[in-house]
């Protein structure tokens, strides 16, 4: 028994149909997941409640002091290590959650330990 058709034509529309019609398979599957996501945070609506007006405005002078004193814990490392505060471009927080500040940490303590 012999091929069905030979017609190169032919059998690259019959190919390129299912291959079309499988990714439009798994985007509608996608979807479908996106839409019944198990794994979403549900956001739950939070009670209202007075909250006193005075209470912000304190917590941002709390946060001053906490990066004042770090700021003077990194210059007085980076004064030990012999670098002059002229060097200093800037001094700023970065987000403890966030990937690349995990990676970087990572990549530090990695080369501290191959330079010594």
């Amino acid at each position: 028994m012999g091929p069905v058709t030979t017609n190169p034509w032919l059998i690259a529309l019959i190919n390129m149909t299912i291959v079309f019609g499988v990714l439009i398979a798994l985007g509608v599957l996608m979807n479908l997941l996106q839409v019944i996501d198990p794994t979403k945070k549900k956001v739950a609506k939070p009670a209202v409640a007075p909250t006193p007006a005075a209470a912000p405005a304190a917590a941002p002078v709390a946060a001053a002091q906490d990066d004042s004193e770090i700021i003077a814990v990194i210059a007085a490392a980076v004064a030990a290590c012999g670098v002059s505060a002229d060097q200093i471009a800037c001094v700023r927080r970065i987000d403890a959650k966030s990937a690349w500040t995990v990676s970087s940490r990572v990549e530090a303590i990695s080369v501290r330990k191959e330079c010594f």
